[in-house]
């Protein structure tokens, strides 16, 4: 897949360095990505929900495969990928924090945290894998911003939210008439 961006550091420049060091063949209508320490341009004719942030630190790396192995130890690489993709939808949404360790540690977001397990654990190899191919790109999410355990019960995620899909032990969800 064709990526064209450029990763500016803006910690002391300020933003005056942006339009300064823009590279003339990106286009005027770029998207604009804040993640700490760094700037990053997509090209808008890019769509948003296969973008990708580069440049995570390896703390946000190792955050993202904590809570994978905390909620999805049981789970294929995939079915952690997801986990982390969640993950990362949230810190595009509006509706959560906008990091991946405040979207994580966000009260009550996962139960994992809730509960201490998420201390406990520390990733295997599928959640290595997992981060591998969510940084190359890959997201099976459809948007999701919420899963939780497959069950035959009704729950608060059934009642309030539009299913997507079950894969694994886990179902993923959107909010209701979400068009994000």
């Amino acid at each position: 897949m064709y990526r064209h961006s450029i990763r500016l550091f803006l910690a002391a420049v300020g933003t005056a360095a942006l339009a300064a060091a823009m590279d003339p063949g990106m286009p005027v209508a770029a998207r604009v990505r804040i993640v700490p320490s760094e700037t990053q341009l997509v090209p808008s004719e890019e769509p948003m929900d296969h973008y990708v942030p580069e440049g995570w630190s390896e703390e946000e790396s190792h955050l993202l495969m904590k809570i994978a192995m905390a909620e999805a130890e049981g789970e294929d690489t995939n079915g952690k990928a997801l986990v982390m993709c969640v993950v990362l939808n949230r810190v595009e949404s509006i509706r959560f924090p906008d990091t991946i360790y405040d979207v994580i540690f966000d009260d009550g977001a996962f139960t994992s945290v809730t509960n201490g397990r998420y201390d406990r654990v520390e990733p295997d190899t599928d959640c290595y894998a997992a981060l591998d191919l969510v940084k190359d790109g890959w997201d099976g999410t459809d948007g999701a911003l919420y899963f939780e355990r497959t069950t035959d019960e009704e729950t608060w995620h059934s009642r309030n939210l539009d299913k997507l899909f079950a894969y694994g032990n886990h179902t993923f969800y959107i909010e209701r008439g979400d068009d994000e």
